[in-house]
């Protein structure tokens, strides 16, 4: 589970760094309305993966799996 959400985070992270990339290089206003949609999906999506991170960490806890 520590790998796909790794995983998650490299993308998200990727995703940040080509929106900032448009942000700086294109002030067309579609461009930068599109970005900022873009980067609002990305924060939605970060705390989406936070809270799944929380749910199965509560539920392995409830199981008793123990941490690696």
């Amino acid at each position: 589970m520590t790998t796909k959400a790794e995983k998650s985070s490299q993308h998200l992270a990727k995703a940040r760094e080509l929106l900032r990339e448009v942000d700086e290089v294109n002030a067309d206003p579609q461009a930068k309305a599109t970005a900022a949609a873009a980067h609002a999906t990305l924060v939605l999506a970060e705390q989406v993966a936070v809270a799944r991170v929380l749910m199965a960490t509560d539920a392995a806890k409830r199981l008793g799996v123990n941490e690696g």
